[in-house]
């Protein structure tokens, strides 16, 4: 006999509309908080929840296709917050909604089938939760800002965050596979497809605009629209890992010619991004997440290659795919230069990590960790020779308006440091010469102010105008400063592949700070470049920026960082759930879903690059991680319920 369950009455009903008002609320107030348009979004806000209520299943596909581009961090200023937190919020807030006012009858399942996945998840919950508010609690009276960066509060949320909705989108996601789960499956998978090919069209775009396609020796690593990386890091790099398999998912499972033409050219536009981004880590975990998927499906024996103009195509697409991978080796010298310094990094990263381990100092720290977002702040005062390049912070002026001025720091103590962290904005690339700052300067003692506008598109300049200002030793009260920027005329590109311009302030001087306010770029034309340069709305439209030095701020390993932030009992539960999930897909529990090697390729790619790469740190990515572990989940328990019916 079939247990239908029951409909979600009574106290379940309450505290889901208490998690729809919560939800509601904070997505609300977030929304018209926007540093551009909070009226748009707030209204978009509104419309993804009436969505979500209104036709649930769609979340399925519009959220890991907007995962890859719905972050504007350069031009809001927000890094604790983004707008893709406004999309899960609302896809919550709506999903929750429609199950209490439409329960669904959930069948029962073996506990043997979900007991210990289920166990250690919620432990890993727990262990993040406690690692979370052990920050907040270590925090003390700071006011709160949704500008804050990696030593403020708000990391804290920033890093746990991503634990957060994926348990808030388990029930609805549990729901979706339940009614149809070959529907979910396909609008997950496309959603995937999507997200990658909105990557692979940032990152041909990113190339032709500040490299072209075929420089493969200018020491140039794509980043697409993985704004995160502003401070280094592998976004990019698990984002990759993890999509891959859904671009074979979808070649082996399309039938049309047409259809399948195009995503033979997406797929060798993912492998072009794969290549440049010339980490070895993401070049073995797609290859050995590839090879893992043949060797699934030839064990399955599953007949998507049988029409013969496919394995002829597939056999061209695989060659091609060959000497795209010889083209980046063969016509370049960068990533021979990678591959030839891989004993030397490895003996860098094995000191990295130890230093990293040095943070856990008493038995709790190794049990609960020393809590969520601590660690660059941590690593960069205790690790000697490791501290950040500089700081940028606002200085409120005691107002209600949010009114101020910018404070800008050069390294604490350290006089070598190859690297620097700037205050940028993005603006408007004119061709013209020369053009001008102005602003106000304040300074205690003797500083060097690094003054550029370069075409940039997040991490490596290619050609800039830039000025130098000395501060004397006994430094200046408020003063107005006019330099003229010097330097070759900057190049906008062709109209096709247009350039974008950065311009940033950074102080190189060690243990120096200067107060910044009224900040103006001008060309000869006298229009102004900057936005928000009088800081009247606070942060909005300026963003802190790293170059060159990027070791604080990541430990390189998706293990240690759930170690040394969240504790062992964190690890060992994520661990369990991994490998728990993924031997579901390649046991008898996914043999008969279609799409499980596909999934289990994703997700032995995503903890393999993991070995060598931060992931936790940042949110986009690691959600996607924990969507796909725990949609895995779902689907294989699908059989479970088929035994149970039988």
């Amino acid at each position: 006999m079939i247990d239908r369950g029951r409909p979600t009455v009574g106290v379940a009903a309450v505290v889901g509309l208490m998690l729809c008002a919560a939800v509601l609320l904070a997505g609300g107030l977030l929304a018209w908080q926007h540093p551009l348009a909070p009226a748009a979004a707030t209204a978009l806000f509104g419309l993804c929840a009436v969505l979500a209520a209104w036709r649930p299943g769609w979340w399925l596909f519009v959220v890991p296709a907007a995962l890859p581009w719905l972050n504007f961090a350069p031009w809001t200023g927000w890094i604790g917050v983004e707008e893709f937190d406004l999309l899960l919020l609302g896809v919550v807030c709506g999903g929750w909604a429609r199950r209490v006012w439409s329960p669904s009858t959930e069948p029962r399942y073996r506990r043997s089938d979900q007991s210990l996945l289920m166990a250690a998840a919620i432990l890993f919950g727990v262990a993040s939760c406690l690692a979370f508010a052990r920050e907040v609690a270590s925090v003390g009276d700071v006011p709160f800002s949704l500008f804050h960066g990696y030593t403020d509060p708000l990391n804290a949320w920033r890093v746990f965050k991503s634990v957060l909705y994926a348990a808030l989108l388990w029930p609805l996601l549990r729901r979706e596979v339940q009614a149809d789960t070959a529907l979910a499956v396909q609008r997950l998978a496309w959603g995937m497809v999507a997200g990658v090919a909105v990557v692979t069209l940032a990152v041909l775009w990113e190339r032709l605009a500040y490299t072209g396609l075929w420089d493969f020796s200018t020491h140039y690593r794509t980043t697409a629209l993985f704004w995160e990386m502003h401070v280094g890091g592998a976004a990019i790099d698990v984002y990759l890992v993890l999509a891959t398999p859904f671009v074979a998912w979808a070649l082996w499972t399309v039938r049309a010619p047409g259809l399948w033409a195009v995503l033979a050219v997406l797929a060798l536009g993912v492998g072009y991004a794969c290549l440049t981004t010339f980490a070895r880590g993401v070049f073995g975990a797609v290859l050995g997440s590839l090879l893992l998927l043949a060797l699934l499906l030839r064990w399955r024996r599953r007949s998507g290659t049988r029409i013969r103009w496919r394995r002829v195509a597939g056999a061209l697409l695989v060659l091609a795919l060959v000497v795209e991978v010889l083209a980046v080796l063969g016509l370049g010298s960068f990533m021979r230069d990678r591959l030839a310094d891989a004993d030397r990094d490895l003996d860098g990263r094995l000191q990295h990590w130890q230093h990293g381990l040095s943070l856990l100092e008493e038995p709790t720290q190794w049990l609960v960790g020393i809590g969520t977002g601590r660690l660059p702040a941590a690593y960069a005062q205790a690790v000697p020779r490791q501290e950040f390049p500089g700081e940028v912070q606002f200085v409120g002026d005691g107002g209600e308006s949010g009114a101020g001025h910018v404070r800008v720091l050069g390294p604490k103590t350290q006089t070598d440091i190859n690297g620097l962290l700037a205050l940028t904005q993005r603006v408007a690339l004119n061709p013209v010469l020369p053009h001008r700052v102005t602003f106000d300067l304040r300074s205690k003692g003797p500083a060097d102010v690094y003054l550029t506008l370069c075409e940039m598109h997040l991490l490596y300049p290619r050609q800039c105008q830039s000025a130098w200002l000395s501060v004397p030793a006994e430094g200046t009260p408020w003063k107005r400063i006019t330099l003229p920027l010097h330097g070759p005329l900057l190049d906008a590109g062709a109209a096709w592949a247009p350039r974008r311009a950065v311009f940033s302030v950074a102080v190189i001087t060690t243990a120096a700070a200067v107060d910044i306010d009224k900040l103006s770029l001008a060309g000869p034309d006298g229009v102004e470049l900057l936005a928000n340069g009088d800081f009247s709305r606070g942060m909005a439209r300026w963003f802190p920026s790293a170059q060159g030095h990027y070791v604080p701020w990541h430990i390189d390993s998706l293990y240690l960082e759930l170690l040394i932030e969240r504790g062992l009992v964190a690890v060992l539960a994520f661990l369990v759930c991994m490998v728990w999930v993924i031997s579901r897909l390649v046991g008898p529990a996914g043999r008969d879903i279609p799409v499980t090697p596909f999934l289990a390729a994703s997700l032995c790619g995503g903890g393999c690059v993991g070995l060598v790469s931060s992931v936790m740190d940042v949110p986009r990515v690691a959600f996607l991680l924990l969507l796909l572990m725990l949609f895995a989940f779902e689907v294989t328990r699908q059989r479970s319920r088929q035994g149970v019916q039988g």
